[in-house]
């Protein structure tokens, strides 16, 4: 029997395209295994958190305070006219993206505090804004009386944004400034208290005495920690995904509606996400698989680490496959606003969702769960 010359095609694209397929695998199969030649030491909980309190996070919150202490002053500058409204904007896109690196994910005292509520709440409430501002707060502690919703990162665009051509500048436009003011130091408050906070930690012994009387509750307490670090990358990653990204996308197309994203323009939202991708990025892979393993008890040691430690080569070259993809959509996302784009991104984020899911939190022995702050 003849076989028909456009059958003899597909199945020759069929054989090429099972042949790239195994070639791809192999490639991912000889990184992992070169990575694992490099002998990968076996992580411990307390090393992990050394790495990640000491080394990462300590320098980001006071990058971000230092951001945060110059929205200040570029919004009393632009109260007094000094500097225009894109040089402010700049500034309070600067402590946004400085922000995003330290809180992405929300770990330690960023929980405790609720710094995301304090700060980064969305969507905001300009009818309390409009209540605020007729109550006229002259200084920081007047803040405490004004809702979330009508302050941080996102009450501040609002004011901005809504502002004339202008600016805030001028006798009619004065109490929106001295608010907007408040605000900036809101954020700068909380940023102050993040670097001490974090700073402390840089000196606590996560190591345990097993021979000390408190070494249960230590042991119980560095658990915790690790756990809620590998639990909130997820809730930072989900974070991202659905609720910044996600749900305004299939609201607006339920609604027939533009979608509401955190930020008011494109090309805020995209710098935003792709630092809170930056950050999750940075906690998931090496630098280099090739390079030599992070020391333990000094370096950070991201999660692909840990998953060579415990011998996990080949989920390691998966999970390394996963984030690559998703960090080509991220970057891959335009100038200007692309429903497709954004949805073929999601789509990718997800697939590293399922990937962290079933795979990744089992193989690091980490129950998965809700925090008391997921949603926030």
């Amino acid at each position: 029997m003849q076989v028909p010359t456009g059958w003899r095609s597909l199945r020759g694209l069929r054989r090429v395209s099972l042949a790239c397929a195994a070639g791809l695998g192999l490639v991912a199969i000889a990184s992992a295994q070169t990575a694992s030649r490099l002998a990968f030491p076996y992580y411990t909980a307390e090393q992990a958190l050394t790495g990640l309190y000491a080394r990462q996070l300590p320098p980001r919150a006071q990058a971000f305070d230092v951001s945060a202490q110059a929205l200040v002053q570029a919004t009393q500058a632009h109260c007094q006219a000094r500097i225009g409204k894109d040089a402010l904007h700049t500034q309070w896109q600067q402590t946004l993206l400085r922000w995003q690196a330290l809180a992405t994910p929300a770990v330690g005292p960023l929980l405790q505090r609720r710094s995301q509520r304090q700060i980064d709440f969305w969507p905001v409430r300009p009818n309390l804004i409009d209540k605020a501002l007729k109550g006229t707060p002259r200084e920081l502690a007047d803040m405490a009386r004004v809702g979330t919703p009508a302050k941080g990162f996102a009450g501040f665009e609002y004011l901005l944004a809504e502002s004339p051509a202008a600016g805030l500048q001028g006798e009619a436009h004065r109490g929106r400034c001295a608010y907007a003011v408040l605000v900036a130091q809101g954020i700068a408050a909380e940023a102050g208290a993040l670097r001490a906070e974090f700073a402390a930690l840089v000196q606590r012994n996560w190591q345990v005495d097993e021979e000390s009387a408190d070494a249960p509750a230590r042991v119980a307490q560095t658990g915790a920690a690790f756990a809620e670090w590998v639990n909130q990358w997820l809730g930072g990653l989900e974070r991202l995904r659905w609720l910044q990204m996600e749900q305004p996308l299939v609201k607006a197309q339920t609604a027939g509606k533009p979608p509401a994203f955190p930020r008011q323009d494109w090309a805020d939202n995209l710098a935003d996400w792709r630092a809170q991708w930056e950050s999750l990025r940075a906690q998931a892979l090496l630098g280099d698989p090739q390079t030599a393993p992070p020391v333990p008890g000094q370096d950070f040691v991201p999660i692909e680490a840990l998953l060579y430690g415990k011998g996990q080569v080949q989920l390691a070259a998966r999970w390394r496959q996963a984030i690559t993809v998703a960090d080509a959509a991220m970057s891959g996302l335009s100038a200007t606003y692309n429903p497709k784009e954004l949805e073929a991104a999601t789509r990718k984020l997800k697939e590293l969702t399922v990937l962290y899911q079933q795979q990744v939190a089992t193989a690091l022995d980490v129950p998965l769960g809700f925090s008391d702050a997921d949603g926030d």
